[in-house]
């Protein structure tokens, strides 16, 4: 059995790793983003229907002045749901008022801001207060009124 050099074993293992880093590269390079699943309307409905979504079952719970520690967490969670779902948004066109650059670095805005007030829901859910949790609410609630201004369909 012959031997190969030291040398030339490793100069044949590093273009071996190399033509491994190329080809995945490549691979992921070829793949786009996915495309979303879920629409803007989708979305709404889902998170913030007013009342079967899950900014509407937060609110409610709020309205009626909490519960126990489980559910507490529960709603926490649906909040960060609520926040994420800005991110999922920031991803579409909306219906309306993105067709130049300012129109979508607007909207891209909302979904932020929208994304910050769910996050702050969740902080005040964490501290198990309907007060505050009630105070965040109207913060969300109003970033919506906000982009809906700008971008829903009439």
């Amino acid at each position: 059995m012959r031997r190969i050099p030291l040398q030339l074993g490793l100069a044949m293992a590093g273009v071996t790793f190399l033509s491994l880093i190329v080809a995945v590269s490549v691979a992921l390079a070829a793949d786009p983003a996915p495309k979303p699943v879920a629409g803007i309307s989708n979305v709404m409905n889902a998170v913030n229907h007013t009342e079967h979504g899950l900014f509407g079952m937060i609110k409610g719970f709020c309205d009626k002045g909490g519960g126990d520690a489980s559910l507490w967490k529960l709603m926490r969670h649906r909040a960060q749901i609520v926040a994420e779902s800005g991110n999922t948004l920031m991803a579409q066109s909306p219906p309306r008022g993105a067709d130049d650059e300012a129109g979508t670095k607007k909207w891209k805005q909302h979904c932020a801001d929208f994304r910050d007030a769910g996050k702050k829901l969740s902080k005040a859910l964490a501290l198990k207060k309907a007060d505050k949790a009630s105070a965040a609410i109207k913060l969300v609630e109003a970033q919506c009124e906000a982009c809906h201004k700008d971008h829903k369909s009439n």
